[in-house]
């Protein structure tokens, strides 16, 4: 029933948001956002059903990987027998050995800010940096990627020969690797071409022919290896059953390929440049629909469609889909549903593609409604900000303010299509992981490490209604943050009249917090008003219906 003032027996103007599904708009004045909606949220998220809720932790999986050094690049590493967190950090590569530990590996990539990049192929994960060769683990040992043996040339022929000799190939350079074999073809008593029987694997540099045998003398021969990837690569990606990446220097706009299903071929022929007059740098690739891969620089946006019928890159076709929109955080790039979103020049926006007619749309910023968040994101290191899909959310982690490094989370979920508002941790890698076993809960989990060293899993897949007391679940590292909600400004249907307030109600459904501050500011007050502390919400205070009269509050 309505309040009334007994007085005049008027009804009292009452305002409220019933749900927060709309998430945080703070790009406006505070009385023109919906009921459902805040002006602020911070260390929050919306459950399903539009309820407001402190976020989850963070399972902690390491405090410290390497001398508190920034969390480099991470991949899940996938195959039948093994799941592995690989991670780089300090110049070295990581994998988890328990839930709780990470062991070393012999694998290195370059230290410092040089971000590492890491692509599954083959049940091999793959690995650059943008300075070394192309590297690779099969979950045991971590190699540099060779190639084979593509032909063998005769130097000299010999003579004398009565049968056919014996060829030998030397073995590879790396220890995985599998030796070459060869045989020889004899015509007129002279070894006319040997013909490569086993290409090999493995070869960074091309091995020694050896001849004997077969009657004759001096034959002699030299082996060509097939192109080894270039040196350099960054932003390695798996895409249509071949390995890409995107070279540096001088290539910095050249998409390179390896052959189909074989990633230690890297032809010249299978690479191509893209926007090479525009003076840009190729700062992301992301596979999008069938055979297409978005490229993205700072400012232009491009479209590959790589012929699957096509032999060399010349089949290939190039198209630019915008070229004044681009984007500035390669790292950001993610695919979100059927779209894919980044960070661009003035916000966070997506690409779209309309299955009907074969268009592609660069869409609106869809952080509009959290500019002024945007606005803080320090745009001298916009290059440092990550972005992941995971549980219907978009996680973008930035450098707010003055920050040098990634300090806070913008979340976007995209059930709602709104903004669950920022968390208060920063990452410099994310990745989605989907243990089977090691953890008390399995599947898909979002895991991130964070500029100083520490890796763990978000607790998102965690009901709080029913995941803890508070105390355990709703830590980072083990350390307890705050939470908080600004609402909107309510107005009670008059923007005119100044607002004094005389009663408030809030809600809290099945809250355990036991410490939290209630504070309003009204339009006389010039800032905001505690009206309560250390507020016990995990028990009722007052009446709870049903009662029995006479009662007291």
């Amino acid at each position: 029933m309505p309040y009334y003032i007994d007085s005049i027996d008027d009804v009292i103007a009452i305002a409220g948001s019933s749900s927060f599904e709309g998430g945080q708009v703070s790009g406006v004045n505070p009385n023109l956002i919906g009921n459902n909606q805040a002006s602020e949220l911070y260390n929050m998220t919306i459950s399903p059903s539009g309820t407001l809720q402190t976020r989850m932790g963070t399972e902690t999986i390491s405090t410290n990987v390497s001398s508190g050094s920034a969390i480099q690049g991470m991949h899940y590493f996938d195959t039948p027998n093994f799941e592995k967190l690989i991670v780089a950090c300090n110049g070295k590569l990581f994998e988890t050995t328990s839930a709780t530990t990470f062991g070393t590996t012999t694998g290195t990539v370059a230290s410092g800010a040089v971000s590492a990049n890491f692509s599954q192929f083959n049940n091999r994960l793959y690995y650059t940096d943008g300075v070394s060769n192309i590297y690779f683990t099969n979950g045991t040992s971590y190699y540099r990627q060779g190639t084979s043996v593509l032909s063998v040339t005769m130097t000299n022929n010999g003579s004398g020969y009565t049968s056919t000799p014996t060829v030998t190939i030397s073995a590879p350079n790396e220890a995985y690797g599998t030796t070459a074999s060869a045989v020889a073809v004899v015509t007129s008593n002279k070894v006319a071409s040997i013909e490569v029987t086993n290409a090999g694997s493995g070869y960074t540099s091309a091995p020694t022919i050896t001849i004997t045998g077969g009657g004759g003398s001096n034959a002699a021969a030299t082996a060509n290896i097939s192109a080894l990837s270039p040196s350099g690569l960054r932003l390695i990606r798996q895409f249509t059953n071949r390995l890409f990446a995107v070279g540096t220097g001088d290539n910095r706009n050249t998409l390179y390929a390896s052959d189909i299903l074989d990633a230690e071929i890297w032809k010249s022929t299978n690479s191509i440049i893209v926007g090479g007059d525009d003076g840009q740098d190729i700062v992301a690739i992301q596979p999008f629909f069938d055979y297409e891969i978005l490229v993205f620089k700072p400012n232009k946006i491009y479209i590959v469609t790589v012929d699957p019928a096509a032999t060399t890159a010349a089949g290939w076709s190039v198209r630019l889909i915008n070229d004044r929109i681009g984007c500035n955080a390669g790292g950001s790039v993610a695919f979100a549903g059927k779209d894919v979103l980044f960070l661009s020049n003035d916000g966070i926006r997506s690409v779209a593609r309309s299955l009907a007619d074969d268009f592609y749309v660069v869409g609106v910023p869809i952080s509009e409604s959290i500019k002024d968040l945007i606005a803080r994101i320090n745009r001298n290191f916009l290059g440092k900000c990550v972005g992941q899909f995971h549980n219907n959310r978009y996680y973008l982690s930035v450098p707010l303010d003055s920050a040098v490094v990634n300090s806070h989370m913008i979340v976007y979920n995209l059930l709602f299509n709104c903004f669950e508002g920022y968390w208060g941790i920063g990452a410099s890698a994310l990745y989605e992981t989907n243990f089977s076993a090691g953890y008390s809960t399995t599947g898909p989990k979002l895991a991130f490490g964070t500029p100083n060293s520490k890796v763990g899993h978000s607790f998102d897949y965690l009901d709080p209604d029913t995941a803890g007391d508070g105390d355990t679940q709703f830590k980072d590292f083990g350390t307890s943050y705050e939470s908080y909600l600004v609402t909107k400004a309510y107005d009670f249907d008059d923007r005119l009249s100044q607002k004094y307030g005389s009663h408030y109600e809030i809600e809290f459904y099945y809250s355990t917090a036991t410490g939290c501050t209630i504070s309003m500011k009204r339009d006389t007050d010039s800032q905001y008003v505690t009206l309560g502390t250390s507020v016990n919400t995990s028990t009722p205070g007052g009446l709870t219906l049903p009662f029995t009269l006479p009662a007291t509050l």
